[in-house]
C-alpha cells in the first residue's frame, strides 16, 4: 500500500505519512513480480480503524465488495481490477474518539485478466452488481498507518 500526495500518483508519501484531517489521500496498491498482462489487483474491501487492529470493533468502511461506501461521498475508486495496481482516494477524517493516527486495511487478491471479470461496475449509491463465488480465490489482508498532524 502506497500513499501519494497527488492525484496523477506520481509523488509518494516517504517516511511517516503525516496528514491533515479534510486533506484528500490518494492511496495505490501493487503487487510485483506478476505479469500485468496476465494478473489484476483487486481490493475487495478497504476500512480505517483508528489503532492498529484489522478486526477492531470501531472502524469506517471506504472501500466495500469493490465500490465506494456509499456513505462516505469522498471515496473514490479510481482504479481496481484493470492490471497489478489498484488506486483509490478519500477524504481524511477523524474518528469521534481522537486519536493522532489513522489506520488503513485492504483485503486484496489477484485475478487472472483472461476470464474478464477482474473489474467490477459500480452504481453510485449501490454496491457492486455481480456477486463472485468466494471458492475461486483466496483474499490477502495489508495494512498502512497514518499519523493526523
Amino acid at each position: 500500500m502506497i500513499p501519494y500526495h497527488d492525484a496523477h500518483f506520481t509523488c509518494p508519501y516517504e517516511g511517516d505519512v503525516e496528514v491533515q484531517v479534510n486533506q484528500q489521500m490518494y492511496v495505490a496498491v501493487e503487487v510485483e513480480g506478476v505479469d500485468r498482462s496476465q494478473i489484476a489487483t483487486v481490493l475487495d474491501n478497504c476500512w480505517a480503524t483508528p489503532v492498529n487492529d484489522i478486526d477492531y470493533q470501531i472502524r469506517w468502511n471506504l472501500i466495500i465488495r469493490e465500490c465506494p461506501n456509499p456513505e462516505d461521498g469522498t471515496v473514490e475508486v479510481l482504479q481496481n481490477g484493470i492490471d497489478t495496481t489498484s488506486r483509490f482516494s478519500f477524504r481524511v477524517f477523524t474518528f469521534t474518539r481522537p486519536s493522532d493516527q489513522i489506520f488503513l486495511h485492504c483485503q486484496m487478491h489477484l485475478c487472472l485478466v483472461q476470464n474478464g471479470r477482474c473489474a467490477q461496475s459500480c452504481n453510485p449509491g449501490h454496491r457492486r452488481r455481480r456477486r463472485r463465488s468466494l471458492a475461486f480465490y483466496h483474499s490477502a489482508a495489508i495494512t498502512m498507518g497514518l499519523k493526523k498532524s
